[in-house]
């Protein structure tokens, strides 16, 4: 019998939640004194005594089981504002209740007067603005005024003197809109992972001249998103897939599974609030095995299993709530400062949901993805019904009066209009509610978009309605206003883009000449780039050598004769020569347990690691640490065009280059002094030595 009203009023498969883990008050707004004792929650006392939700709700179906000594004054509270005001009240006092056990103030009386003491089990069940209550599985309150769509806080109240305590309370959110029909991807689109900025032609040069500073991925890059066995699959990140439901406040209820590369770093997730086109700007909820993860507020576990989980996720201003099989999994404010972007700052705004696959290491299927926004303000008060005739105390006679046929006639002709009557004033005035509703909406929305769609409801309901249509157009103007600045944004990208591409193309073509020692054409190329890119680093840099070797070859030819000449160029050579063959690049263990030990690197490929061999493979250099964090073949120095890189090898706990981590397959300059830190235990230092004993 759990929740089988929920159930038949086309609830989802997913488990109901559980709004209390037995030991805390995790997932609640103590406005108490409350406290979790014995697996249940308590007040005692006297005064106004609240506890609510931590995130809203909209339709829901929520059954409990509470008792009460004293006259506590005990209350359920739905649809509140965060602060426990407005919103519909249900009576529980055992007596004394002015509605009664189970009774809606101002919408409807119970029918229980006072029940016995002991544990009670109450059902209240919200969908399609009809609330019904039932206590003990007896009907005890309901109402069918038409409530519209409504939103808001749950919770508990006493106001009297007494103990109020509540147990196992479970709630299903119902009337969630399926965004997946399971057999296309209908209502979703692909988005990229957008090109590194400091990516693109010249990216090589760039790397030289700044010292490994500068690179990154050449062009923006998409996952490969199908539905097979009825589910949405992801592979080949990175990529996302968006949604286009506009959400802010909300509630998501997602079944996934991820395989392949399970790792923290491979964060796969549900990104909410998403700034819609945008790469997972929006809080990243891990799904599958990541469940409970929300970046960047909490780091989360990772579970092993590939099996699908079912995760509900449930949102409302700072406040973001997860649980997984309908069990509290994390419960996270973000104290940050408000941001455009859930990844540098705290993100309050509207937006889509987008699935995020974060590189190619892992794949995704998605049997279940379903959804619903909540709408505001919260806290509304209900309309009150209309007052009910009041019974008259008159005497019935025995015996009715004999109606002949033609009275009949007439009056079930007049009952018949009376009931059209009644069905069009009732029809007219849920339109009313509806378009009351829906304009609430609109207005406390900062979406332009969503306003808009608002808007068109409201005309389809009131075509005459001025205000809807003043806000419809004005809504559009903002959108076709948005829709120009990222056209602007767009063209302006694309023609710094091509400055880029043109300034990387000099910076190549004048680098080539430099070290050809063309030095007239390599001013000359050089000078494009200075006009395109005036204040470009590596431009400056590259200036500062050509005119340095310029300076320098200027005063080999006022040296004097060309004997001279010959003979200084014959020293220089030979100094150079000798210079060349006496420095050698070496690593130096400078913290760790082989502290000052140093290693020559002689080979194009030096590989660095934990063991010396492992089946076929060998390292080169062999690492020590206490905490074993280095991995077997951790990662590898490699000579490309004279100059040496080192690559991370997909390393279990990573590697970082001056403080900076390296991605698994990406390459970093080494020059003098560069630090490399192998698994937060060991530092290395790239250096040259001018001996000749080897390490």
């Amino acid at each position: 019998m759990l929740l089988a009203l929920g159930l038949a009023s086309g609830a989802l498969a997913q488990a109901p939640l559980s709004l209390f883990n037995g030991t805390s008050l995790l997932g609640w707004n103590n406005q108490g004194p409350w406290s979790a004792s014995g697996g249940a929650l308590t007040t005692s006392g006297s005064g106004n005594r609240r506890l609510l939700t931590a995130v809203p709700f909209g339709d829901f179906n929520l059954e409990f089981e509470y008792t009460e000594t004293g006259s506590p004054g005990a209350q359920f509270r739905m649809w509140t504002t965060k602060e426990g005001t407005g919103g519909l009240t249900v009576d529980l006092d055992f007596s004394g209740s002015k509605n009664g056990v189970g009774g809606i103030q101002s919408l409807g009386r119970s029918s229980l007067a006072t029940i016995s003491g002991g544990w009670h089990r109450v059902q209240v069940e919200a969908s399609h603005g009809r609330v019904t209550v039932r206590v003990d599985g007896q009907p005890a309150g309901s109402t069918s005024t038409d409530l519209g769509a409504r939103a808001g806080y749950l919770g508990f109240e006493a106001n009297g003197e007494g103990q109020f305590t509540v147990r196992s309370p479970r709630l299903r959110p119902l009337n969630l809109n399926s965004t997946f029909n399971g057999t296309d991807l209908g209502g979703w689109k692909s988005v990229p992972r957008p090109a590194d900025a400091k990516g693109g032609f010249g990216h090589s040069a760039a790397k030289v001249f700044s010292f490994g500073a500068a690179g990154g991925d050449v062009k923006p890059h998409d996952a490969k998103w199908t539905v097979k066995g009825g589910a949405i699959h992801g592979e080949s990140g990175p990529g996302g897939l968006e949604n286009g439901t506009p959400l802010e406040d909300g509630v998501i209820q997602i079944a996934a599974a991820v395989h392949g590369d399970l790792k923290p770093d491979n964060l796969t997730a549900l990104s909410v609030r998403n700034p819609s086109g945008q790469f997972g700007t929006g809080y990243r909820v891990g799904i599958g095995p990541y469940a409970g993860t929300v970046q960047p507020l909490n780091k989360g576990g990772m579970g092993k299993a590939s099996t699908p989980v079912d995760e509900t996720v449930a949102f409302g201003g700072r406040v973001i709530e997860t649980w997984i099989n309908g069990n509290i999994s994390s419960v996270l404010t973000d104290p940050r400062p408000e941001s455009g972007s859930a990844q540098s700052g705290a993100r309050t705004q509207g937006g889509t949901v987008m699935l995020v696959l974060p590189n190619s290491g892992p794949s995704v299927d998605v049997s279940r993805v379903n959804l619903i926004a909540l709408g505001k303000p919260y806290g509304a008060q209900p309309r009150s019904p209309a007052p009910q005739p009041v019974p008259t105390t008159a005497a019935i006679p025995t015996v009715p009066p004999v109606a002949n046929s033609g009275d009949s006639a007439a009056a079930d002709a007049l009952k018949r209009a009376a009931d059209d009557q009644a069905r069009k004033e009732a029809d007219d005035q849920r339109k009313k509610d509806q378009v009351a509703s829906l304009m609430t909406q609109a207005l406390g929305s900062s979406d332009p978009a969503e306003q808009k769609d608002l808007y068109q409801q409201v005309m389809r309901l009131d075509p005459a309605n001025p205000n809807a249509m003043a806000g419809f157009k004005e809504a559009q103007g903002k959108l076709q206003e948005k829709a120009n600045a990222d056209a602007q944004a767009a063209k302006g990208e694309q023609a710094q883009k091509s400055n880029e591409d043109q300034t990387n193309m000099a910076l190549v073509k004048a680098q080539s000449a430099f070290l050809g020692g063309h030095l007239s054409d390599a001013s000359n190329s050089l000078s494009i780039a200075e006009r395109l890119s005036p204040g470009n680093p590596v431009v400056r840099e590259l200036r500062s050598r050509i005119n340095a070797a310029t300076a320098q070859r200027s005063r080999l030819i006022m040296l004097g004769s060309g004997a001279g000449i010959v003979s200084l160029l014959a020293a220089i050579s030979l100094w150079w020569r000798r210079r060349r063959l006496q420095r050698f690049p070496v690593l130096e263990v400078t913290s760790g347990i082989d502290a000052g030990r140093s290693y020559r690197i002689e080979k194009d490929q030096t590989r660095v690691g934990a063991v010396p061999q492992d089946g076929g493979q060998k390292n080169d250099i062999v690492v020590r640490d206490v905490e074993h964090a280095i991995s077997r073949f951790h990662c590898e120095i490699v000579r490309r065009n004279g100059q040496l890189y080192v690559q991370d090898l997909n390393s279990s706990n990573g590697t970082r280059v001056d403080g900076e981590r390296l991605k698994p397959g990406s390459a970093a300059l080494l020059r003098r002094g560069t630090r490399i830190e192998l698994a937060g235990t060991v530092e290395l230092r790239f250096g040259y030595d001018k001996g000749t004993k080897k390490a």
